[in-house]
């Protein structure tokens, strides 16, 4: 005897209805979720700086150098070794960010970012993927994606440092311009390893010159630069003192 399918509606045909629903519910939350997620990054992108500037970021060897196409002859070169985990690292970024943004503008001065990863004690975390996608924005040579994109990492770092992955990353950069291979290649990680490599000649050359690793060590044209406290403690800009 053959069997006969019964209609939706008819009696008996609850449990079909009861399928239909749960079907239409879980494409709710799939629906639903992904919105939430896309919401999210586009945020993200949102709340990241735009400020514009005048100078060129560029790779060389181990740094990142930021410098105006007309920089003076007379310049100082600065180098800032940081780590993306420190937190003298970020308060001495929101205390000479925008002076250093006025005397880069201005071809005053050369600074060379070198990222250093001894925070991460051994094993890949948040020092390294700062220092992984600031590398990566440098490679592409959009200085203003760089700019905003490493101050804004050390003012919140707090967050960041915390709690980010490199999705988040990903997402942080989308509203710069730059080419989807290079998000999708920070969303992946793939930049990792090169920061490995970079991170570790910076504290073998860090090691040379002052005899450890530690963050932040500022150098000016060579030679060890102090830097100063202020009255709570923490570093206040070395720039008056360094550009003239």
């Amino acid at each position: 005897m053959s069997q006969k399918i019964k209609a939706p509606n008819s009696k008996g045909g609850n449990g079909f209805l009861w399928v239909i629903v749960a079907i239409l519910a879980i494409a709710a939350v799939v629906i639903g979720l992904f919105v939430y997620k896309n919401n999210g990054s586009d945020k993200l992108a949102e709340e990241m700086p735009q400020q514009d500037v005048n100078f060129t970021v560029s790779r060389e060897d181990n740094s990142v150098v930021l410098a105006s196409k007309d920089v003076k002859d007379d310049a100082p070169t600065v180098e800032i070794f940081e780590d993306f985990s420190c937190p003298h690292c970020a308060d001495l970024v929101k205390a000479d960010k925008e002076d250093s943004y006025k005397a880069l503008n201005e071809g005053k001065v050369k600074i060379r970012f070198n990222f250093l990863n001894f925070l991460d004690d051994g094993n890949p975390g948040s020092s390294t993927r700062g220092a992984a996608v600031a590398l990566a924005l440098a490679d592409t040579g959009n200085a203003k994606a760089f700019w905003n994109a490493h101050n804004y990492y050390m003012e919140n770092q707090a967050t960041v440092a915390r709690s980010w992955e490199y999705e988040d990353f990903a997402n942080s950069v989308k509203g710069y311009g730059l080419d989807d291979s290079v998000v999708e290649s920070i969303k992946n990680g793939e930049v990792q390893d090169k920061a490995l490599d970079v991170t570790k000649a910076n504290a073998d050359d860090l090691t040379k010159r002052i005899g450890s690793v530690s963050s932040p060590v500022v150098f000016v044209d060579g030679k060890q630069f102090q830097i100063k406290m202020g009255e709570d403690r923490k570093p206040v800009s070395w720039v008056p003192e360094v550009v003239k």
